[in-house]
C-alpha cells in the first residue's frame, strides 16, 4: 500500500489545500484552534492561544506567483489579524517564494512587526506531510474506502480465534497499525467481547479532530399525538434545544442515518436513540456558590456548591449544581436566545452524611422565604439576585430542629453516625431525653418503687443516717441510649430521690465478708421526686 509523498498542489482544490494545511497545523499544536470562516473568520484561519501571547496562521491555498491581487488578499488578512493582537502571525501556502516576493514580504513587518519569517511554504509543506502521509492520503486518495475494507478484515479475524488467541490478537494488532497510518483525524482501537466479537474504538488525533470530520446523524421521528408522543417530543426538543439527555424508545424512530469516519456509519429503522450532548470542558479554578439575601441585598447566607452537569444546546444551556453534601440542589436553564432563565430548587435524602455536614445547607434553606433574594455567584461575583415568591419547604425549620439535635449529640459524646433515614418514635424520645440533658437541663421525675444492692458498708450508712425512716438518697451511673442501633455512652448522671425509705435492711452480722451484697427494696417516703442531672464530662479536644 505504498503511495507518493508528493502532493501535486496544482491539481488540487483550494479547500481541499486548507483543509490539508490546518489538519497539519492542528497535528503539530495541540492547542490549534480552527476558526469558522462563514461568518468571517478576522485574518485567523488557525490560532494558537499559548501562555506568551497568541500565534495566528493565515491559511492561503496559492500555488502561483504572488500578484497583486493575491498580495492584497494577505495584506488585508494581516490587517484583519492584528486586531486580535498576536505576537505572531504566520503564513503558510503551498509556494516557495521567489527572491523578490521575499521581499515584498518582509516589508510587511514594517508595519506589522509581529509577523514571522516565510519559512513554511511548499518545500516545508512537503517535508511535514512526508511524516504524516495518511493527511494527503485522505484528503487526494481514497483513503476512506481503504479504512472500511481494513475494518471489515479485522472483523473476518473473528473465525481466527478458533486458531490460538495471541496469533489473532497480533494479526488484529498489525491491521490497526496499517489503520493508523490512514486516517488523519483520528486513531483506532479494538476490544474483543465476551461473546467473541471485536469492536473497534475511534478517539480524536487531537482537539478539534470532531469538527474537522464530524460524525453527522440523520434521524426522523414520528410522535403521535397521544399522552406519551406528547411527552417523548417535549423530551426530544428539551434535548435539542438545551442538550439534555434523553431516550426515544424504537416506536419513536422512523429511521436513522450516520455518516461517521472508516465507513462506520449506515442506515437503520427502529432501534433505541439516546441524545446527549457532548461534556464541555470546564476551565479550572471555576468556584460556585448560592447567597440569599433580604430585599435590601444584605447577606443571610451563603453555601459552596459542586457543578455535577452541564449541557449545552440550541437555545441555550441547562446546569445543574448541589451542596457539598448532595442533599441541595439547584437546576438553571438558560434561554439565550430569549435571555429568560428558569430555576428549579431541589432536596433529597443521600445516605453517608454527617448531621454537622448538613447543617449549613439547612440553615441557608430557613432563609429561601417570600421577600428574600437569592442568587448564584460564580467566583464570589453574583450574577443576578432573584425576588422568591414562594418559600422554598417551608417545614425544613422542624427538620432542621431535629438535624441540629443530633448533630449536638454527636459533638457532645464524641460517637459519629450518618443521618438516619428514618427515626422512629422511640429514638426520637431518646434523643429528645438526651439532649435535655446535654443542654445542661434537670430531668424531673417521680417514682414508685426500686431495688439497689447494698454492701456492708452500705447498709451500716444508711442505718446511721436514716434509721427506719424515710431519708434522701443520691445515686451516680453511667447513661446510655440508643439511636438508630447505635450505643451511645452520654455521660455520667447524678439521680437524687427526695425521700426514700428501705423495706427490708439485712443483718449485717450474717454477712460472712464486707464484699457480700444484698438487694434492698426501696419505696418512696413523703416525697416522690426524682431527680436527675448529667455531670459535666472531662474537657478535652478542640
Amino acid at each position: 500500500m505504498a503511495a507518493s509523498n508528493v502532493i501535486h498542489w496544482v491539481d488540487l482544490d483550494p479547500a481541499k489545500i486548507e483543509d490539508i494545511i490546518s489538519v497539519l497545523i492542528s497535528r503539530l499544536h495541540p492547542e490549534a484552534q480552527r476558526i469558522d470562516g462563514s461568518g468571517g473568520d478576522g485574518g485567523r484561519d488557525v490560532q494558537v492561544p499559548l501562555e506568551d501571547g497568541l500565534i495566528v496562521y493565515e491559511v492561503k491555498s496559492f500555488t502561483g506567483r504572488l500578484n497583486n491581487s493575491r498580495k492584497d488578499q494577505i495584506k488585508r488578512s494581516l490587517k484583519k489579524a492584528s486586531s486580535h493582537d498576536p505576537t505572531q502571525w504566520r503564513l503558510i501556502m503551498p509556494l516557495d517564494v521567489t527572491p523578490g516576493e521575499l521581499e515584498w514580504y518582509n516589508e510587511l513587518k514594517t508595519d506589522y512587526p509581529f509577523v514571522g519569517d516565510f519559512t513554511r511554504g511548499r518545500t516545508w509543506l512537503d517535508s511535514e506531510l512526508s511524516r504524516r502521509p495518511e493527511i494527503a492520503r485522505y484528503y487526494t486518495g481514497d483513503s476512506n474506502s481503504e479504512i472500511v475494507d481494513f475494518l471489515r478484515e479485522i472483523n473476518r479475524e473473528e473465525a481466527a480465534l478458533a486458531n490460538g488467541i495471541p496469533d489473532a490478537i497480533g494479526r488484529i494488532k498489525r491491521l490497526m497499525s496499517q489503520l493508523n497510518e490512514i486516517d488523519p483525524h483520528y486513531t483506532f482501537g479494538f476490544h474483543v467481547t465476551p461473546d467473541g466479537n471485536v469492536k473497534p474504538e475511534v478517539h480524536p488525533r487531537y482537539p478539534g479532530a470532531e469538527l474537522d470530520r464530524p460524525f453527522v446523524i440523520k434521524a426522523t421521528f414520528t410522535f403521535p399525538k397521544t399522552p406519551e408522543g406528547e411527552a417523548a417530543k417535549a423530551d426530544f426538543e428539551d434535548s435539542i434545544d438545551y442538550g439534555v439527555p434523553v431516550e426515544l424508545p424504537d416506536n419513536f424512530i422512523k429511521s436513522v442515518e450516520i455518516d461517521a469516519p472508516a465507513g462506520m456509519g449506515g442506515r437503520w429503522s427502529g432501534g433505541v436513540v439516546s441524545l446527549e450532548s457532548a461534556a464541555a470542558s470546564e476551565p479550572e479554578g471555576i468556584r460556585y456558590s448560592v447567597v440569599v439575601t433580604d430585599a435590601h441585598g444584605h447577606l443571610l447566607a451563603a453555601i459552596p456548591l459542586n457543578l455535577t452537569k452541564k449541557f449545552r444546546g440550541k437555545k441555550g444551556a441547562q446546569i445543574e449544581l448541589c451542596d457539598l453534601t448532595g442533599f441541595f440542589g439547584i437546576r438553571s436553564r438558560l434561554n439565550v436566545l430569549e435571555r429568560t432563565a428558569e430555576h428549579t430548587f431541589s432536596f433529597e435524602y443521600r445516605e453517608g452524611v454527617l448531621p454537622s455536614a448538613l447543617l449549613p445547607t439547612l440553615r441557608f434553606m430557613v432563609h429561601l422565604k417570600v421577600s428574600n433574594q437569592w442568587g448564584l455567584a460564580v467566583n464570589d461575583e453574583i450574577t443576578q439576585l432573584n425576588t422568591l415568591p414562594d418559600a422554598f419547604m417551608p417545614d425544613i425549620v422542624q427538620f432542621g430542629k431535629y438535624i441540629s439535635i443530633l448533630a449536638k449529640l454527636q459533638e457532645y459524646t464524641g460517637f459519629s453516625f450518618p443521618i438516619p433515614e428514618v427515626l422512629s418514635d422511640e429514638d426520637a424520645g431518646r434523643l429528645k431525653l438526651a439532649n435535655y440533658l446535654i443542654s445542661g437541663n434537670e430531668l424531673t421525675t417521680k417514682w414508685n418503687r426500686a431495688v439497689v444492692t447494698f454492701t456492708r458498708e452500705g447498709v451500716e450508712r444508711w442505718r446511721a443516717t436514716t434509721g427506719t425512716g424515710a431519708g434522701q438518697l443520691r445515686l451516680q451511673e453511667d447513661l446510655y441510649t440508643e439511636i438508630c442501633g447505635n450505643h451511645i455512652y452520654v455521660g455520667q448522671v447524678q439521680k437524687v430521690i427526695a425521700s426514700v425509705r428501705a423495706e427490708e435492711l439485712p443483718d449485717v452480722d450474717a454477712m460472712i465478708s464486707d464484699q457480700d451484697t444484698f438487694p434492698v427494696t426501696l419505696t418512696p417516703g413523703d416525697d416522690v421526686t426524682l431527680k436527675t442531672k448529667l455531670l459535666p464530662r472531662e474537657e478535652g479536644g478542640f
